[in-house]
């Protein structure tokens, strides 16, 4: 199978965005509410220029997989989408309360294979909560965009509707009068008009065999640990050292942390600082860089 790395699909760094959903009620009741959360996560994305590979909507949480420039973009990105879907559930529900103090997990995808189990994971979810039976049979996740699968027939431009439509289909006062994404005649906009499936397909070869294949052999546990459990767990400075020698190790060839150049350690900051729960004095000790360098370079 051909070699590939992130880096030959997309530029920009790839994040797993998801709202916590551990301790959250359920936000989301019925099929009106899962179609408004479906368009608000291709809005908000629309309005903080970020791109969408994968999504699934669950009814006290969501899963995302985006494309953008930094991780303060990926924090637009979500806030905007919860501060969509909490104006909608005030006007509905009265519950202007539902969605504040609810955080966020932002992980680096830095890894191909990352990237595919993450893409699996999200996918599967509503089938590891046993909502369904099989993958196709939910309709709140982008599954259907991969590989050719239905598409909707009716859908025309956003951009082609009144702004009195625009605001009564899609539940917003946003000006879209120049959005490019398309939407059909149930008033939910196409997945496929906004999800970058050639992306994801490219991830996966181009081979829908492969790709299923992804999703039947998934680890749900492992990867539930890993995106969520995992980051939330702080470490002392001898296990950070151990985990940042085991990426070292993988990453540059055998190398040890005091082999590393400032070079080689600058360019694992990120991925190290956002899959752990450290700090930035706890990384200056351990990679003997200053706290200055190590702010400026998770700020970009």
């Amino acid at each position: 199978m051909k070699n590939i790395e992130l880096k030959d699909l997309f530029s920009g760094n790839c994040y797993h965005v998801c709202t916590n959903g551990q301790e959250t009620p359920t936000i989301i009741m019925d099929k009106e509410d899962f179609k408004v959360a479906h368009n608000y996560l291709a809005l908000a994305g629309w309005k903080t220029g970020i791109e969408i590979l994968a999504f699934v909507i669950m009814s006290n949480h969501v899963h995302i997989i985006i494309i953008c420039k930094d991780r303060n973009q990926a924090v637009r990105y979500i806030r905007s989408f919860k501060k969509l879907y909490s104006m909608y559930l005030s006007m509905k529900y009265d519950m202007s309360e539902a969605l504040r103090g609810i955080e966020d997990s932002i992980s680096l995808i830095d890894s191909i294979s990352y990237f595919r189990n993450c893409v699996a994971y999200i996918l599967r979810n509503a089938l590891c909560a046993r909502i369904c039976k099989r993958i196709e049979d939910y309709p709140w996740s982008s599954y259907p965009c991969y590989f050719n699968m239905l598409a909707h027939e009716d859908a025309g431009s956003i951009s082609d509707l009144g702004i009195r439509e625009r605001r009564m289909v899609l539940k917003t006062r946003m000006d879209l009068s120049e959005c490019p994404y398309l939407v059909n005649s149930e008033g939910m906009i196409e997945a496929k008009s906004f999800v970058r499936y050639d992306i994801v397909e490219k991830a996966f070869v181009n081979s829908g065999k492969f790709f299923l294949a992804s999703l039947g052999t998934c680890n749900d546990a492992k990867m539930e640990y890993e995106m969520t459990c995992k980051p939330l767990v702080r470490v002392n400075d001898k296990e950070l050292a151990e985990v940042i020698e085991a990426l070292t190790e993988k990453r540059f060839e055998g190398k040890k942390i005091s082999g590393l150049t400032q070079s080689q350690k600058c360019s694992i900051i990120k991925n190290i600082y956002f899959n752990n729960k450290t700090t930035i004095p706890q990384l200056s000790r351990i990679l003997g860089l200053s706290k200055g360098l190590i702010k400026q370079i998770l700020s970009t």
